[in-house]
């Protein structure tokens, strides 16, 4: 009976309690299921406790001693992505930016599909764009931008006092994506970049997809963002396996203690 109770306990919290991961290299973002992004208020930045219900992911470049916390959530028909270069103190309104991208299958090429998705917008913007990847040749491909679709928000603001990770002033980045431009799945390519108009940089993820001429690099290139739980759609498969072998190590050790007072 305890065991049981246990193991529900486990599978609850394992689904409904915000994830976090600290990112140094290429390790997978992860994205969580929340019940609590309807309450975001797109302005632009963080406001009051909305992004608390989000997986945590923290991309550090030490040898820029730089950081950028990304926060991401789906819920429902969406995926909410909050984006907060917290050491970018310089306010270049319309020439900083940020964006991120989707491979819909995850398919690592050296050119883009359009299965390739990039959502971006400009500090101080309501209206992020959208591209997708085109093909002109069998080897030769780029992102095109395509019209934006309805309930598509990319909206980026300046920080303040509401902000969790630092007080002073930075700009930060909300998306609002419609689902139904990819398949769900539980595992997309994922790409991030931070544009820093005043040093004139890049800060990408995976840190070697390096932004070169504002040109987004080769899906091959490209991280791994992934749904540890079961809704988008599916509970990965290392995890599921993490959880059958936790289970299955205090279930022996139950039974051992139980054979051994008998």
């Amino acid at each position: 009976m305890k065991l049981k109770l246990f193991f529900y306990i486990f599978l609850i919290a394992f689904t409904l309690f915000p994830i976090q991961n600290v990112l140094a290299n290429s390790e997978p973002i992860l994205i969580s299921k929340s019940l609590y992004m309807e309450d975001v208020i797109f302005d632009g930045k963080w406001t009051n406790l909305e992004w608390k219900h989000s997986s945590h992911n923290q991309i550090n470049y030490e040898e820029y001693n730089v950081s950028i916390h990304l926060r991401t959530a789906h819920q429902g028909d969406y995926i909410y992505i909050f984006i907060d270069p917290v050491d970018d103190l310089t306010l270049d309104e319309f020439n900083d930016e940020a964006t991120v991208c989707f491979d819909a299958k995850n398919e690592k090429q050296e050119t883009f599909d359009e299965n390739d998705f990039c959502f971006s917008v400009l500090l101080g913007s309501d209206t992020g764009n959208i591209f997708q990847g085109t093909s002109i040749d069998d080897s030769k491909s780029i992102m095109k931008k395509i019209d934006n679709i309805e309930n598509f928000i990319a909206i980026s603001s300046v920080s303040d006092q509401d902000d969790r990770y630092s007080k002073t002033p930075h700009p930060s980045y909300e998306f609002k994506i419609p689902i139904k431009l990819f398949e769900r799945s539980d595992n997309y390519g994922f790409y991030l970049s931070v544009y820093d108009a005043s040093l004139e940089k890049f800060y990408s993820w995976p840190h070697n997809a390096t932004r070169e001429n504002s040109q987004i690099p080769s899906p091959s290139s490209w991280g791994d963002i992934i749904s540890p739980d079961k809704s988008l759609p599916e509970m990965n498969l290392p995890i599921m396996i993490l959880v059958i072998l936790i289970v299955s190590v205090i279930a022996i050790q139950s039974k051992a203690k139980l054979t051994k007072f008998h």
